[in-house]
């Protein structure tokens, strides 16, 4: 159960008592399902006001601001302060990856491709991810790596050709969606090679939005940026909007999910929450009036198909090691 106080920090504790820890765990892992598959639909509906930029900005700031509200400022700083200075360049480097070159790529792409296309070819991260565990952590590839490659790869194809129908051309906004995978697994693999034993996920969550928000505070001045100017401008429609992609999209989404994986079965949860991209599919169709074609249904199975081979079909040589997997992954 939830509990809140109001009087002292946090203000929100996640505590289990009258139900039992595996329905805790599937109605957290329910939310994190559906809370995630809102970030592609609210992302590209927030673009039609604000710049890549001012919605970096805007969302990390609300980002912070409900880690601090629920973990409290004083423990989120001391943990900082305590961390082994060795490292911090390690948290600053993966915050620079994940915390602002993934999503200025993400949000420019959305720009210039669909929600749907996006949440396909955002699982272009699983294969950057694999091949930096084979270099850098040397990891084995297994036939079910290849597999899933080839299954992702027939399935980015397909949606790129349009079901055949046109030549091979990636839209601008698809490849900056690829580019921003590249930014975001190589900012997981730097948590996993280095701080996942050291720093705690949503501790990484807060530094991703503090190198955001310092970003955009050092290069405002030497950028003709009409923020203020977008803010005053932005319909009322949207704030809640806004408050639901920072919340929602981005902070319950990774709460959510890491109460499941302390609840539930590891191998439930990575088979279920892998197909969070039909959700997002859906919710782009229902709030966005996207529509979807043929060839989404045909590559979408092959990405899902080459998900479920990479987190279910034997890609983890134990359930301890898929556990610490599951831990690793940042939000």
């Amino acid at each position: 159960m939830v509990e809140i106080h109001l009087t002292q920090w946090p203000f929100i504790r996640f505590k289990s008592e009258s139900y039992s820890e595996k329905a805790v765990g599937g109605f957290a892992l329910a939310i994190a399902i559906l809370a995630g598959s809102t970030f592609a639909g609210f992302a590209k509906s927030l673009r039609s006001s604000l710049s890549a930029l001012s919605l970096l900005f805007v969302s990390e700031i609300l980002t912070g601001f409900f880690v601090l509200f629920s973990f409290g400022v004083v423990p989120v700083i001391t943990h900082i302060a305590h961390t082994p200075r060795k490292h911090l360049k390690w948290l600053g480097l993966m915050a620079l990856c994940s915390g602002i070159g993934g999503p200025l790529c993400w949000f420019t792409g959305l720009s210039f491709t669909s929600a749907i296309n996006a949440g396909f070819f955002a699982r272009s991260e699983m294969i950057f991810a694999m091949i930096f565990a084979h270099t850098i952590l040397r990891e084995k590839i297994t036939t079910a790596h290849f597999a899933a490659i080839a299954s992702i790869l027939a399935g980015i194809v397909v949606i790129s050709l349009s079901g055949f129908t046109q030549e091979l051309s990636f839209r601008s906004g698809d490849l900056l969606i690829i580019i921003a995978t590249l930014f975001y697994a190589s900012g997981n693999m730097i948590f996993r090679a280095k701080l996942h034993n050291i720093v705690e996920p949503h501790i990484a969550l807060f530094c991703r939005s503090l190198m955001a928000i310092s970003m955009f505070f050092l290069v405002s001045p030497f950028l003709a940026h009409p923020f203020i100017s977008e803010i005053y401008n932005l319909p009322m429609a949207l704030i809640p909007v806004l408050i639901g992609f920072a919340f929602v999209s981005r902070f319950l989404n990774s709460v959510s999910f890491y109460v499941a994986i302390d609840r539930l079965p590891v191998t439930t949860v990575s088979l279920v929450s892998s197909l969070d991209v039909i959700g997002s599919t859906l919710f782009a169709f229902l709030y966005l009036g996207e529509s979807i074609e043929w060839y989404h249904f045909v590559g979408g199975g092959f990405v899902v198909l080459g998900t479920l081979l990479l987190e279910f079909l034997g890609t983890h040589p134990s359930h301890k090691h898929l556990e610490t997997h599951l831990k690793q992954r940042l939000p």
